[in-house]
């Protein structure tokens, strides 16, 4: 019984592994078979025209595909050559064209109206986009300069409302791009050469998008707007970059910025330094413009420059636009955050030679060899595009990210040209102007969002001040400190501040005046000024007088004084106070004086519409006499000179 046992189980095993390996053969049979049939049908269709045609029926108003040569090795991975896709969106047009792609796509999902598309390879990419056209915009300058789409016009933009629709989610995973590639955007269009990998999300109907390039390693060609102006040169780009998560229609045109990111390394020869004012959006009026190398890394994320960040731009012609002032020359920008924190933000620019003149002037007023300019603060760079500068300026929230802001102006060993040029920054009526003279300027000034400080230097030689017809001549050495101030309302404190003017010059028709040894100082005991136009300065201040030779000469050319004035010539030693207003075009000098122990010069003036009213009060000795000038008429009073003008009044006028 055991042995017949034993030998039913083993006609058993051999029956059930011969029926196993004939189950084994049908089924791969039934593979093979599948597979070839799989093979036979899916390749005859990519081979056969009318598959295309069926597809782009499907919805040819949105999306169109062709290509030259198609097959499929195994299910649902395709490759083909010769591929052109383009479609249209609301508000765009867009097309693809590849030497050869392949990609495999989940066919599952598609119920779902998800779309999963991975291992999408693509050679040698043609990329081209143009808007669709918005009724309130001029395209007449810009329409010849869109790319050309397979197939397609251009045509208005949709406006109908969006019909509720549950959107197609489009998963494009483990992209590469490889070759020489080529993209057209709107008006710009350049090459680039190398591979790139990445992922992409989107959402029909406005909905999500992110886009996530994880490396690319490109070769950039010249890119050109307009079809001829060059963008940039060419040159390298490795590294990261790509949009962070968005709703599309809540994020448009420019709004979508803010969701770009990059952590790339650069070295592009660029036609134009626009980009940098990106950067410059909280210093409210500054510009920069150029041409020239930009190299090292850039890091932005969400509006924001972060850790890691040093990018430099070099020009040999840098320009620098601070409000009316144009500064150009051989200089550099450097943008920059420490390597471990995302703030504060850097922004340096520096010259090796530079010249400056006023917006428009053909020549320049100054010009030096070393200007520095630096910026720290918030490294936020994306300001809300729908507000003005001015309402930016005094948003709450921008205000707070200004909170740290410190920008320093240092100018070392710079020659201003033509002392003429300050003529500018006095009132339009003022007494006096400025008529020639070379100064050697030094600047140092730190501003923060609600205080500055610093010091200005003025080494000036022969310079020519012309009040009416009389003129003299002088060297002026001024210190200018600024203790504090508030920017944001261009209020500065000068107090401290000195002048002193010696080598003085008197030319005029009566009396001429040159003295090698005379000199005057000044030093401003309380100064507040405004420093924008109109110009506004309250101050009171101490002086010392050598002697009084050029104030006689002066007096003697404006009028007929007496004689006993001569003596003035051999007094010293005077020394005073001044108090002078200006505000609105108008100068008041409520009071000024000089005096000694022999001598007395004093003077209440205003000066207004070209126009000028006051008295001039000299003493020596015993001697007095009273200079007055009222509603253009001069006359000399020697009675009670003394007492007259004590109770002499400025007019209001």
């Amino acid at each position: 019984m055991y042995g017949l046992s034993h030998t039913n189980t083993i006609k058993i095993e051999i029956y059930t592994l011969t029926n196993f390996k004939a189950l084994t053969k049908r089924i791969v049979g039934i593979v093979v078979i599948a597979q070839l049939a799989y093979l036979l049908i899916i390749n005859t269709a990519l081979h056969l025209s009318i598959t295309q045609d069926l597809v782009n029926k499907i919805k040819p108003e949105k999306f169109q595909v062709s290509w030259e040569r198609a097959w499929s090795f195994y299910p649902f991975r395709v490759h083909a050559e010769g591929i052109v896709a383009n479609g249209q969106s609301r508000t765009q047009q867009w097309e693809v064209l590849a030497t050869s792609g392949s990609g495999s796509i989940a066919l599952l999902p598609l119920v779902l109206k998800d779309v999963y598309i991975s291992d999408i390879e693509a050679t040698d990419i043609d990329y081209r986009q143009r808007p669709r056209l918005k009724p309130e915009r001029d395209y007449s300058k810009l329409l010849a300069h869109f790319p050309p789409i397979t197939g397609r016009e251009i045509v208005p933009v949709e406006t109908q409302p969006l019909k509720s629709k549950r959107p197609w989610k489009i998963h494009l995973n483990g992209l590469q791009a490889q070759g020489n590639h080529r993209f057209w955007i709107f008006n710009i269009q350049g090459t680039a050469s190398g591979s790139a990998t990445g992922e992409m999300y989107m959402e029909t109907r406005r909905g999500k998008f992110w886009l996530d390039i994880v490396n690319a390693d490109l070769n950039l060609g010249p890119a050109y707007l307009n079809g001829g102006a060059q963008a940039y040169k060419g040159g390298t780009l490795q590294g990261a970059l790509g949009f962070t998560p968005m709703i599309r229609s809540e994020h448009r045109g420019k709004r979508m910025l803010r969701f770009g990111y990059t952590d790339v390394q650069l070295d592009i020869g660029m036609e134009n330094f626009n980009f940098i004012n990106i950067f410059t959006t909280g210093l409210g009026d500054l510009a920069i413009k150029g041409a020239g190398q930009v190299e090292g890394r850039l890091v932005l994320r969400d509006g924001y420059v972060r850790a890691g960040t040093q990018l430099k731009a070099s020009a040999n012609d840098l320009g620098v636009t601070i409000r009316d002032v144009d500064i150009s020359g051989q200089g550099t920008v450097l943008i920059h955050t420490p390597t471990d924190n995302d703030s504060p933000m850097g922004l340096s620019v520096g010259y090796e030679s530079l010249r400056a003149s006023e917006v428009g002037a053909s020549e320049p007023f100054l010009k030096g060899n070393s200007l520095r300019l630096d910026y720290s603060g918030s490294n936020y760079i994306y300001p809300d595009p729908d507000k003005s500068f001015q309402e930016l300026w005094n948003d709450d929230a921008a205000r707070k990210r200004r909170a740290m802001n410190t920008f320093n102006l240092l100018i070392d060993d710079a020659t201003v040209i033509d002392m003429a040029t300050f003529n500018t920054y006095l009132p339009p009526e003022s007494p006096y102007t400025f008529a020639g003279g070379r100064t050697r300027l030094d600047v140092d000034i730190a501003f923060g969002e609600e205080s500055m400080n610093g010091s200005i230097q003025l080494d000036s030689t022969a310079v020519k001040i012309q009040v009416d017809e009389q003129s003299f001549e002088a060297d002026i050495d001024a210190d200018i400190a600024i203790p504090s101030g508030i920017p944001r309302e261009f209020k500065t404190n000068l107090s401290g501040s000195t002048l002193r003017l010696f080598n003085v010059r008197v030319d005029g028709n009566e009396e001429n005046f040159e003295g090698d040894y005379w000199s005057a100082a000044l030093e401003l005991t309380s100064a507040e000024g405004t420093v924008e136009q109109p110009l506004a300065l309250d101050a009171k201040a101490t002086l010392s007088v050598s002697d009084t030779r050029p104030l006689v000469a002066f007096v003697d050319n404006k009028s007929n004084p007496p004689k006993f004035l001569s003596n003035l010539m051999a007094v010293k030693g005077l020394s005073g106070e001044a108090e002078v207003h200006l505000s609105n075009g108008k100068t008041t000098i409520p009071l000024a004086y000089v005096n000694s122990e022999k001598a007395e010069v004093a003077v209440k003036a205003t000066f207004y519409d070209g126009e000028r009213d006051g008295v001039v009060y000299a003493r020596f000795k015993k001697l007095d006499a009273l200079l007055k000038r009222e509603n253009g008429k001069r006359k000399v009073v020697v009675t009670k000179s003394r007492e007259k003008f004590d109770q002499y009044e400025i007019p209001e006028k």
